[in-house]
C-alpha cells in the first residue's frame, strides 16, 4: 500500500489502517486495545511509518508472518493474543531495518522481565536507569551508525567486527582508534553553530594531541536526531578518550580496537 497523507494530516486515515491491516481490532472511534502496551506499540508503529522506515505492504507482511508463526507453534487465535504477534512483527522488522540490534532487544527483554519481578503488584513497572544513563539513551547508541568518510565510506555498528575498519588502522599503524564529536554535550541539544564551533575546537584539540583525524558522522537510523559531525581519530587510546570525553562533555565514544571492533566506552562518571 502507497503512503497517501496529506502535510496537514500526519497520519493515516482509519480506512486506509483498516484496509492495510483488516484484522486490526477496531470500533467506530477507531483501533481498540486491551491495555495501555498494546497502543504504545501501536503509536511505535505508526510513528515509524511517519518516519519512512517501512511501508504498509512490509509491515502487513511482517505481521502476517508473525501470526502464521506463532499459529503453527499452537497459539489457538483467539484475538487476545494480536498485540503479541504485532510486537513480535515490530521488533523483527526495525532488527532487519537496523533500527535495533537483536542484542538490544535480548538485554531489554531481561531488563524488563527484571523490572517487573522488582515491582510490587499494582505499581507501575519502570525501567531504571544503567550506569547513570538512560537505557534509551544506551539504546540509541547502539543502534547509530557510525559512518567514517573514507574512500569508500565505512560504516561502523557498536559489537560488530569490520575488517575495513581493521585495515585503516592497519594503515595508520594504529592499536586503537577513537569514534568521537563534540556535538550535543551530554544530550542538550544546541544550536547547529554553537555545534559546529565546538567540533571546530575538537578538530584543533586533536591536532594538539599529535593525531590525525578522519571526518566521520554519527547517524540515527530511525532518523529521530540530527546526525552529528564527528571524529574517527587512530592512534587514540582510552586515556586520551576519557580526557576528550570530560573536555567536550561527551556521555560516550566509539572506542575501537586494533581488530576493528567498535565498543561504547562511557564517560568515566558512569562507569
Amino acid at each position: 500500500m502507497q503512503r497517501d497523507m496529506t502535510p496537514n494530516d500526519p497520519k493515516p486515515k482509519l480506512h486506509e489502517l483498516r484496509a492495510a491491516l483488516p484484522e486490526l481490532p477496531f470500533d467506530d472511534d477507531g483501533p481498540v486495545f486491551r491495555a495501555p502496551w498494546e497502543a504504545q506499540a501501536f503509536a511505535m508503529t505508526l510513528a515509524l511509518y511517519e518516519r519512512g522506515v517501512f511501508t504498509w505492504k512490509e509491515w502487513a507482511h511482517a505481521l502476517s508472518v508473525a501470526i502464521k508463526g506463532a499459529q503453527a507453534s499452537g497459539d489457538p487465535d483467539h484475538g487476545d493474543t494480536y498485540y503479541t504477534h504485532w510486537l513480535s512483527a515490530l521488533e523483527r522488522l526495525t532488527t532487519e531495518k537496523g533500527c535495533v540490534s537483536a542484542e538490544t532487544l535480548a538485554r531489554r527483554r531481561v531488563e524488563w522481565d527484571e523490572a517487573a519481578r522488582a515491582t510490587p503488584h499494582g505499581q507501575p513497572i519502570e525501567l531504571g536507569h544503567t550506569h547513570g544513563l538512560p537505557a534509551a539513551t544506551l539504546d540509541a547508541y547502539h543502534a547509530a551508525i557510525y559512518r567514517i568518510e573514507a574512500q569508500p565510506a565505512i560504516d561502523m555498528r557498536i559489537g560488530v567486527k569490520n575488517g575495513a575498519v581493521a585495515s585503516l588502522l592497519a594503515e595508520h599503524d594504529a592499536e586503537s582508534a577513537v569514534f568521537v564529536t563534540a556535538f550535543n554535550p551530554f544530550g542538550h541539544v544546541l544550536a547547529p553553530e554553537e555545534n559546529a564551533a565546538r567540533q571546530r575546537k575538537l578538530i584543533e584539540r586533536v591536532g594538539q594531541l599529535g593525531l590525525r583525524a578522519l571526518r566521520g558522522e554519527g547517524i540515527d537510523p530511525m532518523n529521530i536526531w540530527v546526525a552529528e559531525a564527528s571524529l574517527f581519530v587512530p592512534g587514540a587510546t582510552h586515556a586520551s578518550a576519557d580526557a576528550l570525553m570530560k573536555e567536550f562533555g561527551q556521555n560516550a565514544v566509539v572506542y575501537v580496537d586494533r581488530a576493528g571492533l567498535p565498543q561504547l566506552l562511557l564517560h568515566p562518571e558512569y562507569r
